[in-house]
């Protein structure tokens, strides 16, 4: 994939900047040919990612950890990114 134009690194970034960069990534992710991606992030990202599009993963005070490892579903519609499903830590 290419840079991270969304990210800047001498701006501090808020929820809703990383929020963004989360919903720009899947809306990519979902265009490429691959049946099987790994999505290796800070912690944080995955977390916001979860929080917006899956948050029933996060009950109960779950944190995402590092080297923390879960497997997911990324449909779409039309090309477009619908949503994560089946979101699970795998042990």
């Amino acid at each position: 994939m290419r840079e991270d134009d969304d990210w800047q690194p001498d701006k501090r970034e808020h929820l809703s900047d990383v929020i963004h960069r989360v919903n720009h990534f899947l809306s990519l992710l979902v265009k490429r040919p691959e049946q099987d991606i790994v999505v290796v992030s800070h912690g944080v990202w995955i977390e916001c990612c979860f929080h917006v599009h899956f948050p029933s993963v996060l009950a109960n005070g779950n944190r995402v950890r590092n080297c923390d490892l879960f497997a997911a579903e990324c449909t779409s519609v039309n090309g477009n990114f619908q949503s994560l499903q089946n979101v699970r830590r795998i042990e």
